[in-house]
């Protein structure tokens, strides 16, 4: 089943393809109007993030807490390592005297869910409430932007690679450089923390599956991507910097 045929989803649809044609027209009057769908996609993105910015910040000092605790927890697991019952009243009551929840930093990628998969189904359904998908028709540099890198080169429309590359490339490097304060993050905070073993080094790379479903995507959702991805990389940046390197 459809799920953007039950009527609820297909009114969320239809309510985000007008407000992404509604700005695109509006800014269409000094671009070209497939650019300015990218650039509506874009702004109405930065309007997301900023209205969650107090939870990605909360979440980004939730991790600098945890890095925190890791030293004292890895003590509990030695400690009660044959009592779990008691390892975990201890986690938990570890985590409350310092006010740190195991669980924040879910809250912006469960809100993050359905707006890409509304954007995502903008631009992937030929019909939306019954009407012909308009914004399909537009093209940038010759790109369709319900097109997907993978989808062009299968079919071998190399000319129209560029862009969706590009988007590609840009997530690719937003995805490296969270993967890579997150990790000098933890190091600093904890340094006497032990090699990670295999699972949690192929864990640390998770961020950069979502090139694979940028590849996968329509160009126009690669656009939501990079812009949250990189949004969320400077804001871990700025949120657990080094107060004696400010």
């Amino acid at each position: 089943m459809d799920p953007f045929s039950f009527p609820p989803f297909a009114a969320v649809l239809s309510g985000a393809s007008a407000l992404i044609t509604s700005m695109a027209e509006a800014i269409g009057d000094v671009l070209p109007i497939g650019v300015a769908v990218l650039v509506a996609i874009a702004v109405a993105t930065l309007a997301v993030r900023a209205a969650l910015l107090p939870v990605g910040l909360s979440s980004a000092r939730a991790q600098v807490a945890r890095s925190r605790l890791a030293p004292r927890l890895r003590d509990l697991q030695k400690r009660h390592a044959k009592d779990a019952v008691t390892l975990g009243r201890k986690t938990q009551e570890l985590y409350a005297a310092e006010g740190v929840s195991p669980f924040a930093g879910m809250l912006p990628a469960l809100v993050q869910i359905p707006v890409v998969s509304v954007v995502y189904g903008v631009f992937t359904r030929a019909t939306i409430a019954g009407h012909a998908n308009a914004l399909l028709a537009h093209t940038v540099f010759g790109t369709p932007l319900g097109a997907s890198f993978a989808g062009l080169l299968a079919a071998g429309s190399v000319a129209q690679l560029a862009l969706p590359l590009v988007f590609l490339l840009v997530i690719a490097a937003a995805a490296v450089t969270s993967r890579h304060f997150t990790l000098r993050t933890s190091r600093r905070l904890d340094p006497s923390a032990p090699a990670p073993g295999t699972m949690a080094r192929a864990l640390s790379w998770l961020p950069v599956l979502s090139v694979v479903f940028a590849a996968l995507a329509p160009v126009a959702a690669s656009v939501y991507l990079a812009v949250t991805m990189w949004w969320t990389a400077v804001e871990r940046t700025l949120a657990t910097r080094d107060p004696r390197h400010v």
